[in-house]
């Protein structure tokens, strides 16, 4: 077996049924233990976010800008073609179940959020450092489990993120206009590097308006659509809560069937791969933000997996389901074009500029990830370097190995994923103290 044989096996494994249970129910765990924070606190939430563009305090962007940078690295493809793919595989019962893992998993992102802010410290240059990395050794003191870390998510983002996203927009964009992949994923390089070579705050800025305009448009583009097969909404959501608890035995064209248990493991992976909860990212960012409330501006990033996957994935199932298509062969982009453009003549337009801009935003945010966990490790200095790098790697996805990159993505992710779980159940106490006592 060859090197990437190899990463694929032990990748395969981490991402088994274990993992799911893992994640679902460390979920479960902080929802009982914080007592249905993210029902209770539900319209709370949404008020701080309501609130976040004035409220101040120390740190580096607004509580809202912290929110719109920490979407645009979760709002992805995955929105599109993970929800496609969700279908297919697992048939409409698995809309249900990604329903249900992004609700339980509110409460993981805010624990993990919670504890990004109030373990942060200030660097030399003035940005503030919190995350997985930072609280693992400052609340656990296991310096060397923050540096497995910080070493696995630089990594996985310098290499990784950075060839997967282009790689894919490189391909739209060929298999659309016949653009040679190297140009793609040069223009994609220059654009990413104008905004990230300026920094958090540079970032912050573009994600503000980059953020909304693309989930706007994507979600409106998706209405017009429902209004338009407004007959068959009803019929897709009985499909969605008929087929989360009993099997699909149909095997009409290119779809085999799917069992409840299959709905059940794709529902809430893809779910999970969505909305990032577990993985530690958004607490990276959050911990940035201008707040004098570590659970109020954790209340505020739980409100980004309820706006990722139950309004935006929700959009996607939608319009697959009422257009009939999902059970005829297609799977990923391919069955959200055409279920876009069998009612709307631009429909494969909405997909691709969605495709194009979702894919960008992960890039500016994920950038600013892997830039804090180099700077943990190597100090501020690395930051510069980091960037131009970068934006370097960006140009692997034009190559044809960049698929083999998935397979160690996905190895270093399951590996960042583990670490930080372990992390934040252990810091339970912490998170318990500071959401029902007094904040420090």
């Amino acid at each position: 077996m060859d090197f990437f044989s190899i990463v694929k096996s032990i990748a395969d494994f981490i991402w088994g049924p274990q993992m799911l249970i893992f994640i679902l129910g460390s979920g479960v765990y902080f929802s009982l233990r914080l007592k249905g924070i993210q029902f209770g606190k539900f319209t709370q939430a949404f008020r701080e976010l309501k609130k976040s563009k004035t409220i101040s305090g120390e740190g580096n962007i607004t509580p809202y800008q912290a929110l719109m940078s920490a979407l645009s690295g979760m709002i992805g493809n995955g929105n599109i073609a993970g929800v496609a793919t969700a279908i297919v595989v697992g048939g409409p019962g698995s809309i249900f179940w990604m329903w249900v893992s992004a609700l339980i998993l509110m409460a993981t992102m805010y624990s993990e959020s919670l504890l990004g802010f109030h373990f942060r410290e200030k660097g030399k240059d003035g940005t503030f450092l919190g995350g997985p990395m930072v609280y693992i050794r400052k609340g656990l003191n296991i310096k060397w489990l923050s540096t497995a870390f910080a070493i696995s998510f630089s990594i996985k983002t310098l290499i990784a993120t950075t060839s997967i996203q282009s790689n894919s927009m490189s391909i739209i964009l060929k298999n659309q206009f016949g653009t040679p992949q190297i140009l793609s994923c040069l223009v994609i390089a220059f654009l990413t590097w104008l905004v990230i070579i300026g920094g958090l705050k540079k970032i912050a800025r573009t994600t503000e308006f980059l953020s909304p305009f693309m989930t706007i448009s994507y979600l409106l583009g998706g209405l017009i659509v429902l209004t338009i097969n407004s007959d068959q909404i009803l019929i897709a959501m009985e499909q969605i809560f008929y087929y989360a608890f009993n099997d699909y035995s149909s095997i009409e064209g290119g779809f085999a069937g799917a069992t409840v248990l299959m709905a059940l493991r794709y529902g809430t992976a893809r779910g999970a791969y969505s909305n990032e909860a577990g993985t530690g990212s958004v607490a990276i960012m959050h911990a940035t933000a201008k707040s004098g409330s570590a659970v109020k501006q954790s209340l505020i990033s739980m409100t980004g997996v309820f706006i990722d996957t139950i309004i935006i994935c929700t959009i996607t199932a939608l319009v697959i389901l009422t257009s009939g298509f999902w059970n005829e062969g297609l799977n990923s982009t391919a069955l959200a074009s055409q279920s876009f453009s069998s009612a709307l003549s631009i429909g494969n337009w909405i997909v691709l500029g969605a495709s194009l801009l979702f894919g960008y935003s992960t890039l500016i945010a994920w950038s600013f990830y892997g830039e804090q966990c180099a700077s943990y490790l190597f100090g501020d200095k690395i930051r510069v370097y980091y960037r131009w790098l970068f934006c370097s790697a960006i140009l692997l996805g034009a190559t044809s190995e960049a698929e083999n990159i998935w397979s160690l993505g996905d190895l270093l992710n399951g590996v960042t994923v583990i670490i930080n779980l372990i992390g934040i159940l252990l810091l339970t106490p912490v998170v318990i103290k500071l959401t029902f006592g007094k904040e420090k």
